[in-house]
């Protein structure tokens, strides 16, 4: 029996007068071994092929509101392809970005591109791809998308299949003329007061100014000569890749930002007691080195191959590396809090805390902790 639309909206206000300032839901950090990640790529590789060639498992967190998000919004998802192997096209509305953690293979996204280890590289939303295994071991492959986030908001789309990776679209019926005459280049624009506000047709809303977002790729070999390899070299110990696409987000994809961070052997050992915090949620996977992650008091002791929720939002949080140095790359969903202006930045434990992109930033520093000379 269904019920009435009135009886549904019977009740549709919840009374929060006199509410309190609420705080952050702060999740707990989470480590997964490089063991446990190399015991379920096995497990994966010898599955039979599904139809679809994808042989995928997401990493979950307990408190996972989706079930199968790694942050609140982030899904971290373990693919592997046997060689000669590939996936049917798919495309999706979720933003991606993904590394190569095992072999080699081929992304087909805007042309074609052959990854390594260690190399990063991104996938657009709504773009048809392909993933190829060209190699002769298994392709490994971590996946870092914004899907959960829209699952939660109720609007994550999916399509499969070879339709997928057509880019003509389709005629809309309109003729040039008309399609001239009622753009964003030709619709009302009005200032109504001397701050600012201002009147726009509709037709900004619905033919939006394109900022180009092609598929990027980061390959390591390129990446490398940039870091630091001996201590006291000069050279930075943190690198965003940055997409220009991206623009004032300062972003690899529009949802997150990835990092390449890390110290050679014999850089003096960070023995602060206090981390920093920010509203953003920090994924680390670590490249190289060992270590331990102190996140809200919790002690977290990390290695080579391990996959860590490293800074679960606006948790304070510090790392320390060994003696023979490390390599991370870190993801964050910054990018997704400067657009939505909910980026809190707290660089000192009792420094200020600051919004980002909308206020003065942080000045100072060239790394987490690490002021410039």
């Amino acid at each position: 029996m269904h019920s009435s639309l009135s009886e549904v909206q019977a009740l549709p206000f919840l009374d929060r007068s006199g509410r309190l300032p609420g705080q952050p839901q702060i999740w707990d950090p989470m480590l997964v071994t490089r063991e446990a990640i190399d015991a379920e790529i096995e497990r994966l590789g010898r599955i039979p092929r599904p139809a679809n060639g994808r042989r995928c498992s997401v990493i979950v967190h307990p408190a996972s509101r989706t079930a199968n998000s790694f942050t609140p919004g982030t899904q971290v998802a373990l693919s592997v392809l046997l060689p000669g192997e590939r996936t049917a096209p798919f495309k999706t509305n979720a933003n991606l970005l993904e590394i190569c953690i095992g072999g080699s293979g081929r992304v087909t996204v805007d042309g074609s591109f052959d990854t390594a280890l260690h190399d990063v590289w991104t996938v657009p939303s709504m773009r048809g791809h392909v993933h190829e295994n060209n190699g002769s071991t298994p392709w490994v492959r971590l996946t870092y998308s914004n899907g959960p986030l829209l699952e939660l908001l109720g609007v994550l789309f999916e399509e499969e299949g070879v339709a997928v990776l057509e880019r003509e679209r389709p005629h809309d019926g309109l003729s040039q003329e008309h399609r001239r005459k009622y753009a964003w280049e030709n619709a009302p624009d009005i200032q109504l007061t001397q701050a600012g506000a201002r009147l726009r047709g509709y037709e900004y809303l619905t033919d939006i100014s394109v900022v180009p977002n092609p598929a990027l790729h980061w390959p390591w070999k390129e990446v490398w000569p940039h870091l630091s390899h001996e201590a006291g070299d000069g050279k930075r110990r943190i690198w965003l890749l940055y997409h220009p696409g991206t623009e004032r987000r300062n972003g690899t994809t529009g949802t997150y930002f990835a990092t390449i961070g890390g110290c050679p052997a014999g850089t003096p050992l960070y023995t602060g007691a206090h981390g920093h915090r920010h509203t953003s949620a920090s994924i680390n996977y670590h490249i190289s080195g060992h270590g331990h992650s102190v996140v809200d008091g919790v002690r977290v002791d990390w290695k080579a191959g391990d996959l860590l929720l490293s800074a679960p939002g606006w948790s304070e949080h510090a790392h320390y590396h060994g003696e023979e140095g490390w390599r991370v790359l870190t993801v964050q969903d910054h990018p997704l809090h400067i657009a939505m202006g909910s980026l809190l930045w707290q660089e000192k434990y009792d420094g200020p805390i600051l919004a980002l992109g909308s206020e003065e930033g942080q000045k100072g520093y060239t790394a987490p902790r690490t002021q410039g000379d």
